[in-house]
């Protein structure tokens, strides 16, 4: 009789109830009485319901999620109990019977419950998942892995339940089972490879795990080859890059789906400055890809093309003071420094993409392809026979209005990088006029210079830049190298004018990537010319390319001798940045750049340099 008690108690407040609606209007009331916290009237009108009809199954899961919600486990039991009397093909709510008994602290009659499901209702998948649920929801790690053993020979599925059990291990921090369960699952079912690959990167978040997630991923990728995948993925987050590309090697490219993967690959590792790694990645897929598709190459070759270039301009020297003409056209940043990585086998790949591209139609990716096959024999292996061929090929190959314009300057720029300033004059002399100033303007009046005719590039630019618009995008590079002709130059003597040919002979072979002979172009000026107006600039050129070349001391004695020159703010300021960054003596740069404040004090230099002071002067005392 007491387990009525409470029923009795329900029927005694819906009897006080004077009015109540019928039908589906008492379900809607309850509804709203439910959702505005109004839960005893909610209850009363739900029992209603089921009095007038005991089959009515959204009152009885309405008031099943009340009890539920609100801790009132004796009650559920009591209201479960009566519709499994009616509904006893109702597994969901014979389970949620036993839940009822477990909060209610009946945990053994719970148990017997679920028992008797296990022994009577497990008749497919649906009823074995629910009760696998219900055992993971109340912690019952033995029944619910007897229960999935028993799943899988009942299905022979060695997979099933595996998901379930490897989130379920997670989030229990049972790594090592959780990992089981996912190479089970991949093992079988190769859809979830990508799932299963988040979820262990996700459990790599903890550091704890990376020996055991390492140990039983190279195991397992004897037996299942998909790990690798995995592999490389773990080793890329936990930035071990050269495992990472091993495993990517050791998948290699067998069908035309990995293009995509190594193309990521290859750029990730870019992203992750990790130049060298990149370079290789790309080249290893360009070794092996199964596909001539030009725009796979052409991706493939820019992706090189920029690794290459991004490894060089991490090799130059960043100086922050002092700087070769930044951003004028007049003066290109040459790569100094040039690599040696996979130079040989980049060289034989290249010579084996153009023969294959030869044979594809004229086309706009072909064409780019061919562009960027230039762009790497041009600059970074200097192979500039061969970067004609290929920029000529580009041409041949129906590229659009942006690219032939570029090309046609690729092709103008050989001419300057072999020494063949006569041809380069004829080449770009076409678009030097005064109406039409762009970057055949630029090139052309290098090709005078570097050809020794200094007269006529300083009467062209005494008739152009006057009548200028100063927003012109080449306005300030005129202006310069206008200032540099005039100042030592024309307004010297001649030996100044003689020391500024050479210092243009020297400018022409950096030009080539003859840097040493340039050095001793440098070298040459300060001997025989050493009172000329142009030494100092020259002194200043050679010690930064000395310091391109790894000679940091040879290149602060260079930076240190024109300290009596016009030239001296920026001497010191060079000697600074040596000394702090090269050689390792913050104590003495800090002398050089008190120097600049106390001797140079109208330099532009001087509060740039007064921050850095402040900056590396705190470490100092501390």
């Amino acid at each position: 009789m007491k387990h009525l008690f409470p029923l009795l108690i329900i029927i005694q407040l819906s009897a006080q109830i004077e009015v109540l609606p019928e039908g589906q209007a008492a379900f809607v009331q309850a509804m709203a009485m439910e959702q505005s916290g109004n839960l005893d009237e909610a209850i009363q009108i739900y029992n209603q319901i089921l009095i007038g009809d005991p089959n009515n199954q959204p009152a009885y899961f309405q008031l099943r999620n009340i009890f539920s919600k609100t801790g009132d486990p004796a009650t559920g039991i009591l209201l479960i109990k009566n519709w499994l009397k009616n509904h006893p093909e109702d597994l969901q709510s014979e389970l949620t019977l036993g839940e009822f008994y477990f909060r209610n602290q009946g945990q053994e009659k719970a148990l017997e419950i679920w028992r008797h499901f296990r022994k009577t209702k497990l008749t497919n998948q649906t009823t074995y998942r629910l009760l696998f649920h219900t055992y993971i929801r109340f912690g019952q790690t033995e029944a619910m892995e007897s229960l999935v053993r028993d799943g899988r020979d009942q299905f022979n599925e060695p997979h099933f339940l595996a998901i379930d059990l490897a989130n379920y291990y997670q989030s229990r921090q049972t790594y090592d089972r959780s990992l089981r369960e996912y190479l089970t699952l991949i093992r079988y079912q190769k859809q979830y490879l990508r799932y299963a690959t988040d979820r262990i990167l996700l459990m790599s978040d903890d550091s704890t795990t990376h020996a055991l997630i390492d140990s039983t991923l190279l195991s397992a990728s004897a037996i299942i080859p998909e790990v690798k995948t995995i592999s490389a993925g773990f080793y890329y987050k936990t930035g071990q890059f050269q495992k990472a590309l091993d495993q990517h090697e050791k998948m290699g490219v067998n069908n035309p789906g990995d293009s995509k993967r190594w193309l990521v690959f290859s750029e990730n590792l870019m992203k992750e400055k990790q130049y060298e790694l990149s370079i290789r990645a790309y080249h290893y897929f360009l070794q092996n890809m199964t596909q001539n598709n030009p725009s796979i190459l052409g991706k493939t070759l820019l992706g090189l093309g920029q690794a290459y270039e991004n490894q060089i301009i991490q090799n130059q020297t960043e100086l922050q003071f002092v700087k070769w003409y930044p951003n004028n056209d007049f003066f290109q940043p040459i790569r100094v420094k040039t690599l040696n990585i996979l130079d040989g086998p980049l060289a034989n790949t290249i010579e084996h993409y153009q023969s294959i591209l030869v044979l594809l139609p004229p086309s706009q990716p072909t064409a780019t392809v061919h562009f960027r096959l230039g762009e790497i024999q041009s600059n970074f292996l200097q192979d500039m026979d061969g970067a004609k061929i290929s920029y000529e090929t580009a041409l041949a190959s129906r590229p659009n209005v942006d690219l032939t314009k570029k090309i046609r300057t690729r092709i103008g720029d050989l001419l300057l990088s072999t020494g063949q300033y006569a041809k380069a004059i004829e080449y770009f002399n076409q678009s030097s006029t005064l109406n039409n100033i762009d970057t055949y303007t630029i090139r052309y009046l290098n090709s005078l210079l570097f050809n020794r005719n200094i007269k006529q590039p300083l009467a062209f630019l005494d008739s152009t830049i006057y009548s200028m618009d100063p927003n012109h995008q080449f306005f300030n590079d005129l202006m310069e190298i206008h200032d540099l002709i005039t100042h030592y130059y024309s307004d010297g003597t001649r030996d100044d004018r003689l020391a500024f040919e050479s210092f243009l002979q020297g400018e022409a072979l950096v030009r080539q990537f003859k840097i040493q002979e340039a050095i001793e172009t440098f070298n040459y000026i300060n001997q025989r010319h050493p009172d000329a107006l142009i030494t100092p600039l020259s002194t200043l050129r050679k010690a930064l390319l000395l310091l391109e070349f790894d000679q940091p001391e040879s290149a602060l004695s260079a930076a240190l001798s024109i300290e009596n020159t016009s030239l001296k703010d920026r001497g010191l300021a060079l000697a600074g940045e040596i000394e702090e960054l090269f050689l390792g003596n913050p104590k003495k740069a800090l002398k050089h750049y008190h120097r600049i404040l106390s001797e140079c004090k109208s330099s532009l230099l001087v509060e740039p340099v007064r921050l850095h002071i402040r900056k590396l002067s705190k470490p100092q005392e501390s």
